[in-house]
């Protein structure tokens, strides 16, 4: 009798979601050699595009990512010449993001993307199909999403939450 955490099906599925994960992977490399961004730089350039003015945590929440990972891609984008970020007139501290022209044109472009992928993929599934898949991604996020408890726990086994890492070799002086 095989363990309930073997069946096929759940096999079947970690298969699919792999897949998945490597071709988004793929198509993310894809992008970035032939529209100059990835594909997390694009949705975050498509939130920015859809809230002109949005705040970094405002985008953040709206696409479900760590402040730290649009800080990151904010730079990217930045750097590329999509993306300026101005201090807000009213509160300095806060920021606000806007697209630049080459970024409003990149927008508008959708040949290629995980974006287009997606919306081929809903082109042919029920509605029915869409609503499932999509309360099934959420709830999978959900379980896999690392609970604050756990990252505790898992600091204190670590050693306060170091990875191990290389040794370096001493210097001498």
């Amino acid at each position: 009798m095989s363990s309930p955490d073997a069946t096929p099906d759940v096999l079947e599925t970690m298969q699919a979601l792999w897949a998945l994960a490597h071709a988004l992977e793929e198509r993310s490399k894809w992008m970035q050699r032939t529209l100059g961004i990835t594909g997390p730089q694009r949705l975050l350039l498509r939130a920015v595009g859809a809230a002109p003015g949005c705040t970094p945590s405002v985008a953040a929440r709206r696409l479900r990512l760590n402040p730290g990972t649009v800080s990151r891609l904010m730079s990217g984008l930045q750097r590329n010449g999509l993306l300026k970020v101005a201090a807000d007139p009213r509160d300095g501290r806060q920021r606000r993001l806007n697209l630049t022209p080459r970024g409003v044109l990149l927008n508008g472009r959708h040949h290629g993307t995980v974006e287009a992928a997606v919306r081929e993929a809903l082109e042919t599934a029920t509605p029915s199909e869409a609503s499932s898949a999509r309360r099934f991604v959420l709830r999978l996020t959900a379980s896999l999403t690392v609970s604050e408890r756990e990252r505790r726990e898992g600091e204190r086994r670590n050693g306060g939450g170091r990875r191990p890492g290389p040794r370096r070799a001493a210097v001498a002086r």
